[in-house]
């Protein structure tokens, strides 16, 4: 039976990354027209997805999430024959089923296969513009997680024209620019279950009051970052928005009690991304608590610049395993 590639991974151009170290798929195999199988690696050593003081023991789920969004992307232009210079757009993600035994760390990198369904091709006048995909996350035919990904994909004319309405509408000059390193405060690392400061994305907690568990902060913007800002990019990339949500749910979880400290993993996402986030104003992310039992905690988030809504979503995180999973 033919099995997908893991020996070398794909050309970066497929997958819009400049650094190698940030590829992490592998190789595509067609079952048919609609199921597609991707390898990808997991790498036991990364400055930003094991950046961790919480379980080194297993593997970080946004991993899982940044392979579905480079495979999206591939296919767009494998699958989907969209040229070079087409502009992709993540509109929603979700991460479910996570089975943290599946993703413990072992003795060698770790070859997942994202078995990729097809659910959905959206058409316009000059044919498909956009896809939806589900995903069984395989290791060792152990489903380590599912994942569903929605993206649309315009023509970088069509593009230019988006990025310069929503900016002449915000009153800022055409083109944002790309040095746009926010002034504002980090929160501690460790708050935030890192040990890196540079990958702290947000400003310290504040909690609102009233005791209704609603944590706030600002987006930290650094454009240096050499894995959220793989390359110049016009906007707030939909990662950055991503790990501000996991942080400032982890910092909220903590300060209210929901979760005994900061060594959380996410093991649930949904989010929609419903707005382009600019460079150069300031962002503001909130995250609500929902539910907890002092092991898992779910909590709602949102992300706002200008008073528009530009992301929102729902995580789940549960509380590392002290033991090796």
């Amino acid at each position: 039976m033919d099995t997908v590639e893991f020996s070398r991974t794909v050309p970066r151009e497929l997958v819009h990354r400049v650094s190698l170290t940030e590829v992490f798929v592998t190789g595509v195999l067609a079952r048919d027209e609609d199921t597609l199988d991707v390898g990808m690696q997991i790498p036991r050593s990364h400055a930003f997805y094991r950046d961790t003081v919480g379980c080194r023991h297993v593997y970080d789920p946004m991993v899982l999430v940044e392979a579905a969004r480079q495979t999206l992307i591939m296919l767009g232009h494998q699958l989907f024959e969209m040229p070079f210079g087409t502009k992709f757009i993540l509109r929603d993600l979700a991460l479910r089923d996570t089975d943290l035994a599946a993703l413990t760390v072992r003795g060698v990198p770790t070859e997942v296969v994202l078995r990729c369904r097809v659910l959905r091709r959206f058409h316009g006048r000059e044919g498909v513009q956009g896809a939806r995909l589900s995903y069984s996350a395989l290791i060792d035919d152990r489903v380590a997680a599912t994942l569903e990904c929605n993206m649309s994909w315009v023509t970088a004319t069509r593009w230019q024209a988006m990025r310069a309405e929503r900016r002449a509408t915000l009153g800022l000059p055409l083109h944002a620019p790309f040095e746009a390193h926010s002034s504002e405060r980090r929160i501690p690392e460790d708050l935030v279950d890192r040990k890196d400061a540079a990958n702290v994305v947000i400003s310290p907690l504040r909690l609102t009051p009233g005791g209704d568990g609603t944590g706030t902060a600002r987006l930290v913007v650094d454009t240096g970052h050499p894995v959220l800002f793989d390359h110049p990019l016009d906007h707030v990339p939909g990662m950055l928005i991503l790990e501000a949500f996991r942080q400032l749910s982890i910092a909220t979880a903590v300060e209210t009690g929901t979760l005994p400290s900061a060594s959380a993993v996410l093991t649930g996402l949904s989010a929609r991304f419903t707005g382009f986030g600019e460079l150069d104003l300031p962002i503001t992310c909130e995250s609500v608590r929902t539910a907890g039992d002092g092991t898992n905690a779910v909590l709602r988030c949102a992300m706002k610049q200008d008073g528009r809504t530009i992301a929102d979503g729902e995580l789940r995180l549960t509380a590392a395993p002290r033991t090796r999973c």
